[in-house]
């Protein structure tokens, strides 16, 4: 009688629980990204060590990485202050990060699938919907989804890296101007899906070109001359009242 063959080993993934500093960290992001806590604002540890129920020590640990995420900013004598969005601070974000991703688009236009170019166009007309119901968070989430696939699968981890640490300062940039300009929803969807169309065509020079635009031609005049990308200024309702600096 022959003996069973052993089953094939499984290999799992180890199960992480996020640290306390990590929980933290999460919930700061999310409120400064959704303006609940807003720009200019002291973050006080003991005060959020009250809050949070958790240790100076960890309340340090999620500001260490929120500053490095370019959320806070360390001030003498007044300790950790939530970062104001200044356009010349969006300008610096919105470049680095399109130089990093249209560099990547010449060759992610030609791997994405159909399903991921599906899934882009899924997640332009969910933004449109966030936008419209005033779902801040909601609207950076999906966007950094959005742009991710344009990143995976991508073998360059450095160039990974660097685009990854900009998400949540690009998140907060991207809040605040939805709070700050009333955003037209049909206008965020159609410019993401001119960019899906853009990508459609797998042509490299044609995806790196719409990328840059999507990010720079709101900032250099001579990229919004020479980009079908819709830019920032088009997708604005008639100017209201802002709610903040």
């Amino acid at each position: 009688m022959q003996s069973p063959e052993p089953r094939p080993r499984r290999s799992f993934t180890p199960v992480r629980h996020p640290s306390l500093a990590d929980t933290v960290l999460i919930a700061l992001r999310r409120a400064i990204v959704n303006g609940d806590i807003e720009p200019g604002q002291r973050l006080v540890e003991t005060d959020l060590a009250d809050q949070f129920h958790v240790s100076r020590a960890t309340i340090r640990q999620a500001l260490e990485r929120c500053k490095v995420e370019g959320l806070i900013e360390i001030r003498p004598r007044r300790g950790a202050v939530v970062t104001r969005m200044s356009n010349d601070v969006a300008r610096d974000v919105c470049v680095v990060r399109g130089v990093l991703e249209s560099w990547v688009a010449r060759t992610s236009c030609r791997r994405l699938t159909d399903q991921d170019l599906e899934r882009m166009r899924a997640l332009s007309r969910e933004m449109g919907d966030l936008v419209r119901s005033g779902d801040v968070y909601g609207v950076a989430e999906r966007d950094i989804e959005f742009h991710s696939l344009i990143l995976r699968g991508d073998t360059n981890a450095y160039l990974r890296e660097r685009w990854d640490s900009l998400n949540a300062l690009h998140g907060a940039l991207l809040a605040s101007r939805l709070a700050y300009y009333d955003y037209d929803p049909a206008g965020v969807i159609e410019r993401h899906l001119d960019l899906v169309g853009a990508l459609a065509r797998r042509d490299p020079d044609v995806a790196e070109h719409a990328v840059r635009g999507h990010y720079i031609a709101p900032f250099i005049p001579d990229e919004s001359e020479t980009t079908t990308i819709v830019s920032l200024d088009a997708l604005k309702r008639p100017a209201r009242e802002a709610r903040y600096d």
